[in-house]
């Protein structure tokens, strides 16, 4: 199972997983092997050099590779599945076309996918985004603050208020699901790994996965994948005594 750990530094966001290093910040000055330029979260452009100038990108991965790794080769790697995913990224000319010796290609397919599955769960896609119809908007609002909502689904229970636009407090005594969902193949998700990652940040206050204290969240997702492992419609889950969802009390229509 690969892990990874993260930290976050003046205001950059360090990432290790395996022997990979990578660090997520704004574009300035950078150290690394291959730097992944973005825009509003797209990827542009890969470099073995870091830009001087912003340009026309607002962020930055640089990524650290160990001496067994050839950065050549994991960029083909990266451009290989970035055009299998019909994404268009400007890449140097030594990697067009290079071919990837069939020794390194295992080792390679297995560091790229870490590494883009990282950055896929922090919001960058390596895949072209297809329009999806757009998400309900919800918004907070003073009546929402006074409903007490329950919370029954996957083996997980509990209340919740909504008490201001960016507090969602989970009272204490809630229960969290006990089973780890898997992927197909039986491995352990990203976002399985994310939510083992926010209750071992919340140790101190479980016990037997039950909240000794109130335990206080940004949003609706962000209680869910604590409690549940997300995998459903939070907006749907929470309900007043009536069966009323909290969508109801908040979908901005």
């Amino acid at each position: 199972m690969t892990t990874f750990t993260t930290t976050i530094e003046k205001e950059q966001l360090n990432i290790t997983s395996d022997n990979l290093k990578m660090t997520i910040s704004g574009v300035g000055s950078e150290t690394g092997d291959i730097f992944l330029y973005f825009k509003e979260k797209k990827i542009q452009e890969a470099r073995f050099t870091p830009t001087e100038t912003d340009g026309d990108y607002d962020q930055v991965a640089a990524i650290t590779v160990p001496f067994e790794i050839e950065k050549n080769y994991l960029a083909a790697q990266f451009q290989k599945i970035w055009t299998k995913n019909k994404l268009t990224v400007e890449v140097p000319a030594t990697i067009v076309d290079l071919e990837i010796p069939k020794s390194q290609q295992k080792d390679l397919a297995k560091a790229q996918k870490n590494l883009f599955a990282i950055l896929i769960l922090f919001g960058y896609p390596m895949a072209k985004v297809q329009k999806k119809p757009a998400k309900a908007a919800h918004r907070w609002n003073q009546e929402v603050a006074k409903v007490e909502f329950s919370i029954d689904w996957n083996g997980s229970t509990g209340t919740a208020i909504w008490e201001k636009r960016d507090q969602l407090r989970l009272l204490k005594g809630a229960k969290l699901t006990r089973e780890m969902p898997l992927n197909k193949d039986g491995s352990v998700g990203y976002s399985a790994k994310f939510t083992e990652m926010m209750r071992e940040k919340e140790k101190d206050a479980i016990e037997d996965f039950t909240t000794t204290q109130d335990l206080v969240f940004k949003s609706v997702n962000e209680l869910g994948i604590f409690l549940y492992y997300a995998n459903t419609n939070g907006w749907l889950v929470l309900k007043d005594a009536d069966g009323k969802t909290i969508d109801e009390y908040t979908v901005v229509k």
